[in-house]
């Protein structure tokens, strides 16, 4: 099974004492094809054999340097079929998206990666997505976040598992490690040109900034800004601990407003009370995208000096008033630069999304020879012989309404979304499939219990979803 150093060793060991992962999962490992991510497949190959784990490969194409990138997908396939494993990709032009949107580059990237991870998660092909990032890439995070101005949080920088969905297994690796071991074992892989672009600030960081803090001021400071990291992890962990069991015998829940007394937010030291603000925040409206530390102090000021009647607007979609001693935090009903939507389907086909910058394509999927185990635990299927014709996909609507496979009972969307996490903003445009009958199939959740199969009993109709423009070679 390969080379096992004294690095495969020790990060074994501590993979099982943070227990990461359990025996039986369905692990995707993020592949760019880069040298951390071809390493961390090599290790994950190795570690899944001794400890039961089921591995599949995921790689998202970016788009941004052309015949390189597609060069990169070529590469993670060859990968993929040498060792024997499934592949989920997708991709978009993410230079073209982040140029429509206004926003940066690397965000944008970011989003639309992890919008596909959680998509694989959510249609149940795997349980957990592990990526590369390594203790390099944590020193440089926290530095960056610095010199753009941080609080405790942002010094958490990377955490080692998001939502224990994704991990990191790699956090505690430096790159000198990773290059020692590709040439223990042998490994190709792939270098991404745009690593070497110092006009972006990552970057800079990377080459210029960092080294020459080891160089001339601080050889341990990769280890430093880690062990940094790690301490305001756990201070930030428990202070929302505190902030939670502090507020919560004072939290109002109204409906889809919540309220706290003013006079018992001012009484709170200011840790706390910035904390639980937070908290309230994103239990109101489900992100808290855009809320900055000044919009916090507003908010505390708003309670402390304000006069019952005024109030302020976050950039969450919220409303935030304070009446009779009361702060209110209600979500705010506001125009949105978007219709609904409502496309005719044929199985098979696709529709084309501009209003979610996506395209849905339809396929009927014969049941495999012999059933194989990877998406067998938890995965239900759309039955393409009860999918009858007529159908649309449209946006979600108020009141609607299924029975998921696997549920006792049908369930209204907004709860479903609610328990999911799924932010109010994002609600308005979800994809929903509808029969005349009803709801077949709703992004994220399991089809209806009255078309739903497993997907080894017979004739399926998959569903893909890919950002638009979907993958494709230039």
């Amino acid at each position: 099974m390969g080379v096992r150093s004294q690095n495969y060793l020790r990060w074994a060991l501590e993979m099982r004492r943070n227990q990461l992962f359990q025996p039986g999962e369905r692990v995707g490992v993020a592949v760019s094809g880069g040298p951390d991510s071809v390493l961390l497949l090599d290790f994950m190959s190795q570690f899944a054999h001794e400890t039961g784990l089921i591995l599949a490969i995921v790689h998202f194409n970016h788009h941004l340097r052309g015949a390189e990138s597609d060069e990169d997908e070529r590469f993670v396939r060859r990968v993929a079929r040498g060792r024997g494993l499934p592949l989920f990709h997708s991709g978009a032009r993410v230079a073209e998206i982040a140029c429509q949107r206004r926003r940066n580059l690397e965000a944008t990237g970011r989003e639309l990666r992890y919008r596909f991870f959680y998509a694989l998660i959510g249609q149940h092909k795997v349980d957990k997505i592990a990526t590369a990032h390594t203790a390099n890439d944590q020193a440089e995070t926290v530095l960056l976040r610095l010199l753009r101005g941080t609080g405790m949080r942002g010094l958490g920088g990377i955490y080692p598992s998001l939502d224990g969905k994704i991990v990191r297994p790699f956090l505690n690796v430096t790159r000198s490690m990773i290059e020692q071991e590709l040439a223990a074992r042998e490994l190709e892989s792939r270098v991404d040109s745009t690593n070497l672009d110092v006009s972006l600030k990552r970057n800079k960081i990377r080459r210029k900034l960092l080294p020459l803090i080891e160089g001339e001021y601080c050889p341990e400071i990769i280890r430093l800004l880690g062990e940094l990291s790690s301490r305001a992890r756990d201070d930030e962990a428990f202070l929302e601990e505190q902030a939670r069991e502090r507020a919560q015998a004072w939290r109002v829940r109204e409906g889809d407003s919540e309220k706290i007394p003013a006079r018992a937010l001012a009484e709170f030291h200011p840790a706390i009370a910035r904390r639980a603000l937070r908290q309230v925040i994103q239990g109101v409206q489900g992100t808290l995208r855009n809320v900055t530390f000044g919009h916090i102090e507003e908010v505390r000021r708003l309670a402390a000096e304000a006069q019952s009647g005024r109030k302020i607007l976050l950039p969450s979609g919220m409303e935030v008033r304070k009446e009779f001693g009361w702060l209110i935090f209600s979500p705010v009903s506001v125009e949105l630069p978007y219709r609904v939507f409502s496309y005719a389907v044929e199985f098979p086909g696709t529709v084309d999304v501009p209003e979610l910058g996506a395209v849905f394509e339809f396929k009927i999927v014969q049941p495999p020879p012999h059933e194989r185990g990877y998406n067998k635990r938890g995965e239900w299927a759309l039955d393409a012989r009860k999918v009858a014709s007529g159908a649309v996909l449209r946006s979600w609507r108020a009141g609607d309404q299924y029975q998921p496979a696997g549920s006792h009972r049908p369930e209204k969307l907004k709860e479903l979304f609610r328990r999911a996490g799924i932010p109010s903003t994002q609600r308005a445009l979800w994809p929903v499939l509808e029969g005349p009958k009803g709801i077949l199939w709703v992004r994220g959740f399991p089809p209806s219990q009255e078309v739903a199969i497993r997907p080894h009993e017979g004739e399926r109709l998959e569903i893909a979803e890919r950002v638009f423009p979907a993958v494709a070679h230039d």
